[in-house]
């Protein structure tokens, strides 16, 4: 009987981890297996460390593309060729009690210690789809990301996260009794680490 119990272990703990990860909710690049649902890996304190995003606006047939880069310290943006760089830094501190407090930090590239523009934001986060789910987040951030509202989750861990952003949506207006035409595309990921708060 002894021999079988390595045998037994495993298949009781495989089983226990396809249960715990069926229960909490799972992304499409979540950890295999966690003792910790997705509200409690959300409601952490996070730090951006990387982000890559586009936005292409239209207006009766004017495009305008702006790109966005960011790898850690610095951020690239440009806008139809031309582009501006800052040192950068985005801050979430995301409570269980629904509560959401986001800081957008630019900096001078050649002097850190230069602070070009900071914002602060408190406000609010829920899960946007059903509670079993739990793969779409509605977060009321500031600074660049403030113009979306709603974010997939493919990966939460403990000490990471990737927030997505990807839509497309067109829409006409009359003005001054002409019809005007727009749309808009968007395409950002955006990935997280655990802030333990040493920088």
């Amino acid at each position: 009987m002894k021999k079988y119990r390595p045998l037994f272990s495993l298949l009781l703990l495989s089983g226990v981890a396809i249960l715990f990860s069926g229960c909490f909710g799972r992304g499409e690049d979540d950890p295999f297996f966690s003792l910790h649902s997705r509200d409690a890996r959300l409601t952490q304190k996070w730090k951006m460390v990387q982000m890559e995003g586009t936005e292409v606006n239209t207006i009766d047939g004017q495009s305008t593309t702006t790109r966005y880069e960011f790898d850690g310290t610095s951020l690239f943006v440009t806008t139809d060729g031309q582009t501006e760089s800052y040192g950068y830094d985005y801050r979430l501190n995301i409570g269980d009690n629904g509560d959401v407090v986001s800081t957008e930090t630019f900096t001078d590239p050649s002097n850190p210690n230069e602070t070009l523009q900071t914002s602060t934001k408190t406000s609010f986060w829920f899960w946007s789809n059903d509670n079993q789910n739990k793969t779409t987040v509605n977060l009321d951030i500031t600074g660049i990301l403030s113009a979306y509202s709603s974010y997939d989750i493919p990966r939460l861990a403990w000490s990471d996260m990737t927030l997505v952003v990807n839509f497309s949506d067109n829409y006409q207006e009359i003005i001054d009794t002409t019809v005007v035409s727009s749309a808009s595309t968007v395409d950002f990921e955006i990935r997280f680490d655990y802030d333990n708060g040493r920088d």
